[in-house]
Order: structure tokens, then C-alpha cells, then sequence
């Protein structure tokens, strides 16, 4: 194994086929506890839909090519078809409400889904935060949200907690800026610390092949690779040149800076090949669940305060932030987006890109879509918030 230990010689990669393969297996362990999560609970709901047996959450592409089949039956409920009239159906989205407390929004959002119940004491648990800028919420991830979804992960004997980011990769300063917008905070509150993916870290090189629209190498940090859960803390945001910017593009905080700047990958964003970035990155790592944040949200301009949409009014401010009051949750990523811009379409102004197509259109969602993220259209969309004033127009918006 060859671990390049000085700093000036640039990151640690632990490069070697035995890292490679403890990532590919720690990755096909992931998906096989979300599998089995979205099996033994939604079971009714993938039935219906038609989906048992060759929806994106059992058949994925692992990291190197290969499909990896359906994990079996829930030994508790061998027919996943049939659940448990007693029991809570759980449902592909969650969405909470509520005017005053977000707290409880995320818990209604949570109870909706599978929530974090396939979350096992003395797991480590990633969780992947948005500080692209030092920008507070709503352009950052929420210090109070950081602080919620850890407090339950502690109390459900979660003691390895790793939380992180890199900013832009032209941004050096992603350490002030995880203090500026509260995160180094939050996770100092938690016990553990907010850590800069950088030089100082540990990197692993995904395996050839794996990102073919990206070029040369493509590194995670180990500590993102290695953990058992990865939870998505995003916040729902327009972006000046992707439309969006939600837990799909979230992703690309986790790669090496100089693999992002080499030109041909995101030294500048071509759209053209942007989407099926992103895609790729999301293909190569699987979170257990997308915790998305729409209690306030970014709904023109973003990701950071400085960027104006295209095709604004000389009038219009760079940003404008709305208050849906909402949290969507899902382990679907392609489900959890779509949701996320039917958000932003039902508040974001007109002269917005996010508005220029219905959500499974999107160019994003598009390539998500191709690469095998999630749902593959309108017809297996399943939405529930019973606490949601205008749950039925985010419907509309995505199934319309």
C-alpha cells in the first residue's frame, strides 16, 4: 500500500487494490441495508408500484460494474407485499410541516419513511453537509438541523460520527468557512468536529472505470468511504448554472479539490457533461438516506449568497429565500430531488431555470435517472405528509 504521509506532497492516497476492494465492499453493504430497509418496509409500495425485484433499490450497479440481485425476503415478513395492518405503512417520501417548529417537521417527515431505523448502535455514521460557501442556512447546511439529526443518532448508541465537506474546490478556506456558517459548531456540540477534506485527510481512489465521464483519477475521503451509514443533510437551493443544487449535487463536495479543478471535470461546469458527473459520483457511494431541509430554501440565485440567476431582472436581488416549512425525507435520490424542485417551483420567480421543466425533465434528474438513482419516472412517485398544508401541489407539480 503506498500512503503519501507529507503534506507538501500533496494528499494521503491510500492507493492499493485492497483499499479498493474494502471500499467496493463497504459500499455493496450500504446498498444492501437500504435494499433490505426499503424491502421489509415498503414493501406494499414497491408492490403496487411495480417494482419488487428491479427498481433502482435492488438492482443498482455496484461500483465496478457489476449488479448485485434483489438481498431476499425481510425474515420477518417473507411476503413484502403484505405488511402488517398494525403497523405504519412506510412511504418512498416523507415531507413534514409545521409553522413554528422545524424540529417537528423533520420528525413528521421522518415517521413518513423508513426513518433512521436500519441505523444500529455502535454504526458509524457519516453525515454529508452542504458548506460550499461560509454562507448561514439556507445556503449551508443548518447548524439546528446538524444538531437534531445527530442528537437521534446518539440516542440510538451512534458513537462514531463524522461529519465534513470541501468547499469549491477554488475556495481554500473551507475550515473558516465551516465556522462562519455554524457547522464546525454544531459538530463541536456533538462531540465530535467538523473535518476539511483536503491534503490532511485520507483519500481513496474509486476504481477505473467506475467515472468515465470524469477525467483522470476521482478520490473520496476514507472517512466518507468507510462509514456504514451515509446520511444526506441538504438543503433545497437553486443554482446559477446546474438549476439545482439539492442531494444529488451534494456529492461533489467529497471529491479531491484538484480532481475537480482538472480541466475536462469541473474547472468550469459544462452542463453538457455536469449531470452525468454527478450521476457517476452518486453511483459509486450510497447513502442510507437523503435528509433534505425546505424550511427556509434558496429560491432564486444560489448556492452561495453572491451568484444571480441568468436572465434576471437588472432589478431582481442575486438570491431570494422562501419559507416552505418543510422537511423531505427519502432513500431514494432521484424521489428526494424531485420533491425538492417541486418545492422551488411552487415559490422560485418565473425567469428561473428550475422552472423551465417539470421535475422528472430536469436535465439533473434526467442523467440520475439513465444512471439508475432511483425511480425512473412519475408512475412510482409516492408522497406522504399529512402535516402539509400544499402537499397536494408538490404532487401535482411532480406526477402533473
Amino acid at each position: 500500500m503506498l500512503i503519501k504521509t507529507s503534506h507538501k506532497a500533496g494528499p494521503r492516497v491510500l492507493d492499493s487494490k485492497e483499499l479498493q476492494d474494502e471500499y467496493v465492499a463497504k459500499e455493496l453493504s450500504r446498498r444492501h441495508m437500504v435494499q433490505a430497509a426499503m424491502l421489509g418496509s415498503v414493501g406494499t409500495w414497491l408492490g403496487a408500484a411495480g417494482l419488487l425485484g428491479c427498481s433502482s433499490a435492488t438492482t443498482t450497479s455496484s461500483p465496478t460494474g457489476t449488479k448485485p440481485g434483489p438481498t431476499g425476503t425481510d425474515p420477518t415478513n417473507p411476503d413484502p407485499t403484505k405488511t402488517d395492518p398494525t403497523k405504519k405503512p412506510a412511504h418512498l417520501v416523507g415531507m413534514g410541516y409545521s409553522d413554528t417548529d422545524r424540529n417537528a417537521a423533520l420528525k413528521a417527515a421522518l415517521a413518513e419513511t423508513i426513518g433512521l431505523g436500519m441505523i444500529k448502535a455502535g454504526q458509524s455514521v457519516c453525515l454529508r453537509v452542504n458548506s460550499n460557501s461560509g454562507d448561514l442556512y439556507p445556503y449551508s447546511t443548518s447548524a439546528d438541523t446538524i444538531l437534531a439529526v445527530g442528537g437521534m443518532l446518539k440516542d440510538l448508541g451512534v458513537t462514531d460520527l463524522r461529519i465534513g465537506d470541501r468547499s469549491f474546490w477554488g475556495d481554500t478556506g473551507t475550515a473558516k468557512n465551516l465556522t462562519n456558517n455554524g457547522i464546525a459548531g454544531a459538530a463541536q456540540k456533538l462531540g465530535t468536529k467538523a473535518v476539511v477534506y483536503d491534503d490532511t485527510v485520507e483519500w481513496v481512489t474509486l476504481p477505473a472505470g467506475s467515472t468515465p465521464n470524469w477525467t483522470g483519477t476521482v478520490r473520496f475521503p476514507k472517512d466518507v468511504t468507510s462509514a456504514d451509514h451515509i446520511l444526506i443533510l441538504s438543503v433545497v437551493k437553486t443554482h446559477f448554472i446546474a438549476t439545482v443544487t439539492m442531494a444529488l449535487k451534494l456529492q461533489i463536495g467529497i471529491v479531491h479539490a484538484a480532481d475537480r479543478q482538472r480541466a475536462g471535470n469541473l474547472l468550469s461546469h459544462d452542463t453538457n457533461v455536469l449531470h452525468k458527473q454527478v450521476a457517476q459520483l452518486n453511483k459509486a457511494i450510497t447513502p442510507s438516506l437523503v435528509i433534505m431541509d425546505g424550511y427556509q430554501a434558496v429560491i432564486s440565485g444560489g448556492p452561495t449568497k453572491r451568484d444571480r440567476p441568468p436572465g434576471a431582472p437588472s432589478s431582481a436581488p442575486n438570491t431570494l429565500v422562501g419559507d416552505p416549512k418543510v422537511f423531505i425525507v427519502s432513500t431514494d435520490l432521484v424521489a428526494a430531488d424531485v420533491t425538492g424542485i417541486a418545492v422551488l417551483q411552487d415559490l422560485a420567480p418565473t425567469y428561473e431555470h428550475v422552472q423551465k421543466t417539470k421535475p422528472f425533465a430536469n436535465p439533473a434528474i434526467k442523467e440520475a435517472v439513465a444512471a439508475g438513482l432511483g425511480i425512473a419516472d412519475a408512475s412510482a412517485y409516492d408522497l406522504s405528509g399529512p402535516t402539509v398544508p400544499k402537499l397536494d401541489t408538490y404532487k401535482a407539480k411532480v406526477t402533473g
